[in-house]
């Protein structure tokens, strides 16, 4: 049912949170606070990032139709095209994603220059960069140049400052918990200072904390918990720098994603200063006892070691799955280029990796936008729309469906490459060999 709003408080100012403050702010008539932990962009929320790839090649045609409007907000529209970069992207997959994407194209009537390019293309064009990179024995490789990355931590804050100037409030607070009100309603929000915040409806847009917060909120009532609906996951990212010749050879390079197993892993072409970013085409959990409910979850580490960027030690198992990617995307080009810094990134995943943006069916005013499962950044211009179109019931059945509280582990991924490989206490511990790592998991301890 419709629902009236006069008030909202959105807990998380990452991707679907600002966004959504953003949506509310431009439309008025609603009050709306926007709490994170830290200023804006928080530098522990999963869309801060140095870049992440914009694309929108997607054989699945919901995220394509979703595509079609937000990528001409990324080109043409100030508040995104100023951190924008369409440098175009190469995708080495053995897979049939480069052929249903291009269909898909074609059956949401967008226009595509996306091609396959031979190996012997990809080796000789943008200066040779690609010379020596590891694409095994595929003949062909995805190109499609009208696409690239953006800024993420740029473009983040300029989305929850320009909510900011037009009229929501942000407020750095640590939330304690869900206030439940004697009805079984969500009134608002307690901060750990002991400060209540109540609002007409609270949207939860926690990212890889949603499911924490819920369970600490309603310890005893499984039916407020996520369950297997969400999974906090973790993914490593890492950056190395350019001087001389050598950026300059690089100069043109487009976003390159290899998915082949013996790379698996991201380029994210390069930045005027040389920083080149990668990301390893994986992801992994972390299982603890959590203390309120005393279950077995997974859940963000505390430690900033594994929350933000750092240039400090980091687990060697990460450190050579970062250079075996680094050295099969750019073969020889690389192999004196030292990675100066790396950072875990955490997400919430679901079981299809669709995204949960849903009313919570069991407690009335409370709304649920997270599940990015590594894929959801790039719909930043678009997605504050879907959530607003959710909370007050408009949101089209399609969408409503795929995103609902209850839509199972059915269909295909929606982002089929990042899977889990084991869980972070395994890793530490030496358990895990990145040269051998199993090409998928399920989801449990």
């Amino acid at each position: 049912m419709p629902a009236s709003i006069s008030s909202l408080i959105i807990i998380g100012a990452g991707n679907f949170g600002a966004a959504t403050a953003l949506e509310y702010a431009v439309k008025g008539g609603v009050e709306v606070t926007l709490i994170d932990s830290a200023n804006f962009p928080n530098p522990r929320a999963a869309s801060h990032d140095v870049n992440k790839i914009v694309r929108d090649d997607y054989p699945d045609a919901l995220y394509m139709n979703m595509l079609k409007d937000a990528m001409p907000k990324w080109r043409n529209d100030a508040l995104y095209s100023a951190h924008y970069h369409e440098v175009g992207m190469l995708r080495a997959d053995s897979s049939n994603f480069g052929e249903k994407s291009i269909a898909s194209y074609q059956n949401a009537g967008i226009p595509s220059r996306s091609r396959f390019m031979s190996a012997e293309e990809v080796r000789t064009n943008w200066n040779g960069a690609f010379a020596t990179t590891n694409i095994g024995k595929l003949s062909k490789v995805l190109y499609n140049p009208d696409v690239g990355f953006a800024r993420a931590d740029r473009a983040l804050e300029a989305v929850v400052q320009a909510a900011v100037d037009a009229g929501v409030q942000y407020k750095v607070a640590e939330v304690e918990e869900l206030i439940i009100d004697a009805d079984g309603k969500c009134a608002g929000v307690l901060l750990t200072t002991g400060e209540e915040m109540m609002a007409n409806k609270v949207l939860l847009a926690a990212g890889a904390r949603t499911a924490t917060m819920l369970a600490k909120t309603a310890p005893e009532d499984k039916k407020m918990h996520a369950g297997d609906r969400l999974l906090a996951t973790g993914a490593v990212s890492f950056t190395a720098k350019l001087e001389g010749q050598q950026k300059e050879k690089f100069a043109t390079i487009p976003v390159f994603k290899n998915c082949l197993p013996e790379v698996k892993g991201e380029g994210m072409s390069i930045l005027d200063d040389g920083t080149i970013k990668f990301n390893c085409d994986l992801c992994f959990t972390n299982y603890e006892t959590f203390e309120p409910t005393g279950e077995v979850m997974s859940v963000v580490p505390e430690d900033n070691t594994y929350n933000i960027w750092t240039s400090g030690k980091f687990p060697k198992f990460f450190v050579d799955r970062a250079r075996r990617t680094l050295n099969g995307l750019y073969g020889d080009e690389v192999r004196d280029i030292k990675v100066d810094a790396y950072r875990m990134c955490w997400d919430a995943s679901t079981p299809t990796h669709d995204f949960l943006i849903t009313p919570h069916p069991h407690c009335r005013n409370l709304f649920v936008a997270t599940g990015g499962s590594f894929h959801g950044w790039k719909f930043l211009p678009v997605i504050g729309k879907y959530v607003v179109d959710m909370i007050e019931g408009h949101l089209p059945t399609e969408y409503a469906e795929r995103w609902h509280w209850n839509r199972g582990d059915d269909g295909e991924s929606a982002n089929p490459t990042y899977q889990i490989v084991g869980d972070l206490k395994d890793i530490l511990e030496g358990k895990l060999d990145h040269m051998n790592l199993p090409t998928t998991a399920a989801h449990g301890p």
